[in-house]
């Protein structure tokens, strides 16, 4: 992740940013440029993520808690 955590964090690092769950399969890939046009440089990624799988079944089953799985792969490796 980078340094400071937050989508301004990204520019000159990556284009793309992507999300996976290996737990349910779902997958997605956000533009930077937009992200920073929409939420500003100093948007948290973790609450961007938050928000992102806010509809997750895995998070909204009844009974069982289970663990939203969604990680964004490509941050692992940025300084």
């Amino acid at each position: 992740m980078p340094s400071d955590g937050t989508i301004g964090g990204l520019v000159g690092k990556l284009d793309v940013l992507r999300v996976e769950c290996p737990t349910c399969g779902r997958q997605g890939r956000y533009h930077v440029p937009r992200l920073l046009e929409q939420l500003g440089p100093g948007y948290r990624l973790t609450d961007w993520l938050s928000e992102r799988t806010a509809d997750c079944p895995q998070k909204n089953q009844a009974g069982v808690t289970r663990a939203c799985g969604a990680v964004m792969p490509n941050l692992v490796d940025l300084p």
